[in-house]
């Protein structure tokens, strides 16, 4: 699986994603929002995702994320390597899953824009 983005949860998403975009010339995926903004970072893309700034329950400050065609197949396949996994969530035709690497630290496979 390749790297297709890099998530920044953050209380601010215009402005983290305005920094980006005019420190590094990065252009914009999609639609922008005060939720969720998507730029083009060359092999893989920087995502910005909006998160509540009391909530003690988010999953990190950042999280990478590799695509996968199909994300059940790919989650039983990391299971079967060790890899602690949550369940599939889907979004319409999105279906995301989070796992966390030996230390905790959390990434996700999905196939958004696979």
């Amino acid at each position: 699986m390749d790297v297709s983005r890099v998530i920044f949860f953050t209380d601010d998403v215009n402005k983290l994603s305005e920094f980006y975009r005019t420190c590094f010339g990065l252009g914009n995926v999609g639609d922008a929002s005060e939720e969720w903004t998507e730029l083009s970072a060359g092999g893989c893309n920087i995502a910005f995702h909006k998160i509540d700034e009391h909530s003690h329950l988010r999953d990190g400050w950042i999280k990478i994320v590799f695509g996968s065609k199909d994300v059940v197949t790919d989650k039983m396949r990391l299971e079967r390597l060790g890899a602690q996994m949550a369940e599939v969530v889907e979004f319409g035709d999105i279906h995301l899953c989070d796992g966390q690497d030996p230390d905790g630290n959390w990434f996700q496979i999905s196939s958004r824009g696979m």
